[in-house]
């Protein structure tokens, strides 16, 4: 090769790469965007250019600046790393941080009932949830249970000062609150769902009330007992939507067309972890600090965590529409769980 040809033929290269790039890029945007928004209108509002500019962005007929790439990264949330999801071993997550105040959980259950809006309109969504402990969405479906969960979190896990010397009956909860968990509750329960299981899910929720109870933090024997009788339901909503295969409201017990399956895992889960399909959109949420949540486009990891869910779901016994025996242990053991917990408080 002459060597004055050298330096087109490496711009021409770079160029091809940043092309790439960018048409990958604009794939994630789509990917993003539900369907009946305007992905051409977002990028004008976000870029502030004209609808022409934004087209030409996006069929790469123009190359979209390093600004412009992160402008659009934030506004859509969309990892940076994603970008470079052939590359493995780097991954970047979203997290919701806390400071220490209750305003941060509004944030929180804002971001979930967002997430949870634009997957039901997506033209088709699905849940995979590896429960090690009970998955949050079930924490918010009845009142005594949610006010507990949510008065715990921000109290013990969450730490904020101003609740510390408060009982759960006197932790201060906004009334919105209740009205976005019913909305986060209904959401999820016209999700097609697949759950995994062990006898163990339902126990770190038994701790913490039985903590609670012995510390002093509930103040009244009827509230404790409403929350075992909550987890008594959360139980026999899960036999019901075992029995048939479809998802129930647990506002109305009506039964949906939301089909549900759920798997017994004899193994320790490990971690609470989700794994969200839209479309040809995935993303993996991975649980920390007892409810928050971390997420990743990253299709590497993706592909990892879908890799280990399967591997778990094949040592499990699926217990949905079969397996009656299996299915009637299972339930017997969670009910006699509660139980136990319900005897405890009533002996005091």
């Amino acid at each position: 090769m002459p060597i004055f040809d050298q330096p087109f033929t490496e711009n021409r290269k770079r160029k091809m790469e940043n092309a790439g790039y960018q048409k990958q890029f604009v794939e994630l945007l789509k990917q993003t965007v539900p369907a009946h928004i305007s992905l051409a209108e977002e990028v004008s509002e976000v870029l502030k250019i004209s609808a022409d500019s934004a087209y030409r962005r996006l069929r790469g007929e123009t190359d979209l600046s390093l600004d412009e790439v992160m402008q659009l990264a934030r506004h859509f949330q969309i990892s940076m790393d994603s970008l470079w999801s052939m590359q493995p071993g780097a991954v970047t997550f979203q997290v919701h941080p806390f400071t220490g105040a209750m305003d941060g959980f509004a944030v929180y259950l804002e971001s979930l009932h967002r997430d949870l809006q634009l997957l039901l309109k997506a033209d088709s969504s699905h849940v995979t949830y590896a429960a090690e402990d009970l998955p949050v969405f079930y924490s918010l479906f009845f009142p005594s249970l949610a006010r507990f969960k949510v008065g715990y979190w921000n109290k013990s896990t969450l730490n904020v000062q101003s609740l510390q010397s408060l009982c759960i009956e006197d932790i201060p909860i906004p009334e919105h609150w209740f009205v976005l968990m019913r909305e986060i509750a209904e959401s999820f329960v016209h999700l097609n769902t697949t759950e995994i299981w062990n006898e163990d899910s339902l126990k770190s929720t038994i701790r913490q009330v039985r903590y609670y109870w012995e510390a002093g933090f509930i103040r009244e024997k009827e509230t404790a007992l409403a929350v075992c009788s909550d987890l008594v339901k959360i139980i026999e909503l899960l036999r019901s939507q075992c029995e048939n295969g479809y998802k129930r409201s647990p506002g109305s017990g009506q039964q949906t067309t939301t089909t549900y399956e759920l798997y017994t895992c004899d193994l320790m889960i490990g971690s609470n972890c989700v794994i969200i399909q839209a479309g040809e959109r995935e993303a993996s949420y991975i649980g920390y600090n007892s409810f928050n949540y971390m997420r990743t486009l990253n299709s590497w990891f993706n592909t990892q965590e879908k890799a280990w869910m399967q591997n778990l779901i094949a040592k499990s016994t699926l217990i949905s529409k079969v397996a009656e025996k299996q299915r009637f242990q299972f339930f017997k053991e969670l009910l006699k769980q509660t139980e136990q917990l319900r005897a405890d408080i009533v002996a005091v």
